[in-house]
């Protein structure tokens, strides 16, 4: 950046630095602009006309003063934005163009090249979405380059997520079965996407397309049932076993959010005893053998917990609460943010009031994936708003009201009146 920072100055001082002179009237027009003298040797230094030592800090700040910026650190972050400007006037020209198969061979390029791959490729099928270009679309979705097995599960869930918020505010049931249709955007958006706050909405809608649809593979499927199960609990409705037939055993090899999922969704549908000790010890198995999965393990289970707190998935998912979650990607933030809104209902259980505010304080929701952020916000203001009453707070109305509010955006049949004084019952 050093260099650029010299083009900079030249340009500022309007005039090339290639001697001695130019160094002292520089320094003079720096003087004159700033009130701070910098050393004319230092200038040859930085402009190659003199032996080159490691400039100071101090002297980069005075210099990217001198060109406008508030420092050096501040020049180094506006240049590279300036610079990346070309790159998406590029990709909405090509997107503009309609020139399929150019776009394509430059996001890939940009993928070789870990330069804002992700965030482009969403772009772009958001666009695409947005024109309704279907043709380009499929043609997107079955590139090798952008395959699901291709893709780190951090660059997926940035995707995922991109593409589908923009269905929330989308309507075209045309294009919307043919993208269904493509296994590469089940997997992409579907499956990433899953968006809790319109379960019994346009993502139920998606849902209930899958489910009457032949040929969908196997994990797909698992999926939907588990899905369509989790409706029927969140809906108060009797789960039959024709649907639970659907949802498979645990299985060593399944994604371990999915296996999760799996674990959960049976351990609040069995009435059986030996099966529930046969999935608490398949969990335990897993966990054993697998240590650095246990954030996604109980990703789903705990989330399902908030959901469901005086079930025997609550008692049983406490033997796991002991062990640490791990943090080492981007999504595990959101991973730990539900944790610690489980850990927030548990104290106020246990009436640890001060101690569940000060964790509740503590969470930071903007990691929550925005699939689960409208659910998971409406938790957070009961939480808060229970919490008020204990401690005996002065903002409680404040907090009912926003309670409400909260409750007006996630419509679920089982989000009465007698759910929510409830919970905290044994």
């Amino acid at each position: 950046m050093i260099d650029e920072l010299k083009s900079e100055i030249e340009k500022t001082f309007n005039k090339k630095i290639i001697n001695r002179g130019d160094c002292e009237d520089l320094a003079q027009a720096i003087y004159e602009q700033n009130g701070i003298m910098l050393s004319y040797n230092t200038l040859r230094r930085l402009f190659g006309l003199a032996e080159n030592r490691k400039i100071r800090e101090s002297s980069l700040d005075l210099l990217a003063r001198y060109c406008g910026y508030q420092s050096y650190e501040m020049f180094c972050r506006r240049f590279a934005e300036k610079d990346s400007l070309p790159t998406w006037e590029h990709l909405f020209m090509l997107i503009s163009q309609g020139n399929t198969p150019l776009l394509i061979k430059f996001l890939i390029t940009k993928k070789k090249q870990r330069d804002n791959f992700t965030i482009s490729l969403a772009i772009c099928l958001r666009e695409l979405i947005r024109k309704r270009d279907l043709k380009s679309l499929i043609t997107f979705f079955q590139e090798p380059a952008f395959q699901f097995s291709n893709l780190t599960y951090d660059d997926v869930l940035q995707i995922g997520v991109i593409v589908g918020v923009g269905f929330r505010e989308f309507s075209d049931d045309e294009l919307e079965s043919n993208l269904l249709l493509e296994p590469n955007f089940r997997n992409l958006v579907v499956k990433i996407f899953v968006d809790y706050g319109r379960l019994f909405g346009k993502y139920g809608k998606w849902i209930d397309f899958l489910s009457k649809q032949k040929n969908i593979d196997v994990e797909t499927v698992t999926f939907i049932a588990c899905i369509k199960t989790w409706q029927l609990l969140l809906a108060n409705e009797q789960v039959e076993s024709a649907t639970l037939e659907h949802v498979p055993n645990l299985a060593i090899n399944q994604h371990p959010i999915l296996f999760g999922r799996i674990f959960g969704i049976k351990m609040l549908t069995t009435n059986s005893t030996i099966e529930r000790r046969k999935l608490i010890n398949s969990m335990r198995i897993r966990i054993k053998k697998e240590p650095h999965l246990i954030t996604e393990l109980l990703y789903e289970p705990r989330f399902q917990c908030i959901v469901f707190p005086n079930t025997i998935l609550s008692e049983s998912i406490e033997e796991f609460e002991e062990l640490k979650s791990t943090i080492k990607l981007k999504y595990h933030f959101s991973h730990a943010a539900i944790y610690q809104l489980l850990q927030v209902s548990l104290l106020i259980k246990k009436k640890q009031y001060l101690k569940a505010n000060n964790q509740l304080l503590n969470i930071d929701q903007f990691t929550i994936t925005h699939s689960y952020q409208e659910i998971i916000e409406v938790y957070s203001s009961f939480f808060q708003l229970v919490l008020a009453k204990k401690l005996e707070q002065k903002n409680v109305k404040k907090l009912e009201i926003q309670f409400n509010e909260k409750r007006q955006i996630v419509t679920y049949p089982l989000f009465t009146d007698a759910y929510f004084e409830n919970y905290f019952d044994e």
